[in-house]
C-alpha cells in the first residue's frame, strides 16, 4: 500500500487487508499466512517525520517445535514507527542506536510503501520456539511417535555417557 506524502496533510486513517504472500522470502519457509494481514492505521506528519500507529492482525500456520505438527497461530500487534527522509539518516557506517531510535525507519521520495513495515511487524511477533500448546509432549526420540496422540512402548534411555560423566564430576565435588 503506497501513501503519498501530500495526501497525509494533518493525518489520515487507512484500513484494509494486505496480502502478505507478496512479501514472503525463501527463508520464511517455516510459516505461512492463513489470512491476509488486517490493519487499521493512523498516519500523521509532523515536520519531516511521518508517524504510523495502529493495530495489526493475522492468522499463520506454524510448525510446533516439539511435536512437528502444524498449528494455527494468531498474531495481534501494534505497529508504532517513525519514518524520516533518507537525508536525515546518520552518515557514519556504524552508529550506536539509542532505544528511541529502534523504531525509526527512512524513506526516499514523495511516497511511502507501508506494506513492508506491516509484514515486518507480523514476522517479528512470531515466537522463536513455536509450540502448539504449553503441554505439548513432543515426539519420542527413539521411534518418532507423536506423544500427544499416544504413548509409545519404546525403552527410554535412563542415562547417556555425558550424564554419567556429569554425575561423576558432581559426586567428586
Amino acid at each position: 500500500m503506497i501513501i503519498k506524502l501530500y495526501d497525509i496533510g494533518e493525518g489520515i486513517s487507512v484500513s484494509g487487508a494486505l496480502d502478505a504472500s507478496t512479501f514472503k522470502r525463501p527463508e520464511d519457509s517455516d510459516f505461512s499466512f492463513l489470512s491476509p494481514i488486517d490493519y487499521e492505521l493512523k498516519i500523521e506528519k509532523a515536520g519531516n517525520s511521518v508517524w504510523i500507529h495502529g493495530p495489526l492482525r493475522a492468522a499463520l500456520s506454524l510448525v510446533c517445535a516439539r511435536c512437528l505438527e502444524p498449528f494455527t497461530f494468531s498474531v495481534a500487534s501494534v505497529l508504532d514507527i517513525e519514518l524520516l527522509p533518507r537525508t536525515a539518516a546518520p552518515g557514519a557506517p556504524e552508529v550506536e542506536l539509542k532505544p528511541e531510535e529502534l523504531d525509526t525507519y527512512y524513506f526516499e521520495g514523495e511516497e511511502i510503501d507501508i506494506g513492508p513495515y506491516i509484514f515486518e511487524e507480523i514476522v517479528l511477533n512470531i515466537p522463536i520456539k513455536a509450540l502448539c500448546s504449553e503441554s505439548c509432549k513432543g515426539i519420542c526420540p527413539v521411534c518418532g511417535a507423536n506423544l500427544n496422540i499416544a504413548d509409545c512402548a519404546c525403552e527410554k534411555a535412563g542415562s547417556t555417557i555425558l550424564t554419567e560423566k556429569l554425575k561423576a564430576f558432581l559426586k567428586d565435588r
